[in-house]
């Protein structure tokens, strides 16, 4: 049973009359005005879908939960959630090739037949369930989730979640369900590496840390006070900036957790 089976006639039409004026052109617009996105780059539409599945299929679920009670740091749930783009990325780009496109262009993805991507859905679900599968931080998802019924609920959700990408697509079409989840990453997920506005944000975060007078420190700096000592490598800000815009799943414990709590996720884009 699905959750749609438990709506009422009224708001079950009401969903499917906002469905029907969600149309390419409207999410392509919701890009490029909410975005600065253009949705015929390729490169960048997927970035934002590898966003997107991440966003919905992993962290939106039981994760968030196992977060809060203590499993996670937010240092870790950064490193995670950003190597978790990183591989379905590049599963996107592989599934891509493996389908004939050679195009810069989005608007290749409607050569993509629907079968194909419920291949790419199965294969995303059986490696991101995979308990055996290693995180970032040095444990697999099997020791994350501690128990058979935890690892179940996971498994439930990204199937559902999964199950869902890929029946829009069916009922849609390829690049209608693509726009739609990467406007879920654009709009969803602002500060998370891959989004097209994560370098300037990590520039602004590098020099955010040599001007304690920022608003970001709340009145009087008080923030940057309370942070304590920089690691070292924080304190190398070429490398620094570096780590953020190439891989920062490859930072240490100390580094993740230290740039989690100077608060770089609630950092304003201007």
């Amino acid at each position: 049973m699905t959750d749609e089976d438990d709506l009422s006639p009224g708001v079950r039409r009401m969903i499917e009359e906002v469905q029907a004026r969600m149309t390419e052109e409207v999410l392509e617009e919701t890009l490029r005005a909410k975005a600065n996105v253009e949705p015929d780059n390729l490169a960048t539409l997927l970035d934002l879908v590898a966003i997107g599945i991440t966003n919905g299929t992993w962290r939106n679920s039981c994760i968030e939960n196992w977060h809060a009670e203590g499993r996670l740091s937010d240092g870790d749930m950064m490193r995670i959630n950003s190597h978790t783009t990183d591989a379905i990325r590049r599963r996107l780009a592989r599934w891509t090739t493996e389908a004939g496109i050679t195009s810069a262009s989005g608007t290749a993805l409607t050569k993509i037949d629907v079968e194909d991507v419920d291949t790419f859905a199965i294969r995303l679900f059986q490696w991101m369930t995979n308990p055996k599968r290693k995180l970032p931080i040095g444990i697999t998802l099997g020791e994350l989730a501690r128990t058979a019924e935890d690892l179940e609920e996971y498994e439930d959700h990204a199937d559902r979640h999964l199950g869902g990408f890929a029946g829009q697509i069916e009922d849609r079409g390829v690049r209608f369900g693509l726009l739609r989840t990467a406007c879920h990453g654009a709009l969803a997920c602002s500060h998370w590496w891959k989004h097209p506005a994560w370098p300037a944000l990590v520039n602004r975060y590098v020099s955010v840390l040599d001007n304690p007078a920022d608003p970001h420190w709340g009145p009087g700096g008080e923030w940057r006070t309370k942070l304590g000592a920089e690691p070292h490598s924080v304190q190398d800000r070429a490398a620094l900036r570096a780590a953020l815009l190439k891989a920062p799943w490859k930072l240490d414990d100390s580094t993740a957790a230290w740039i989690a709590n100077s608060g770089i996720r609630y950092l304003s884009h201007s």
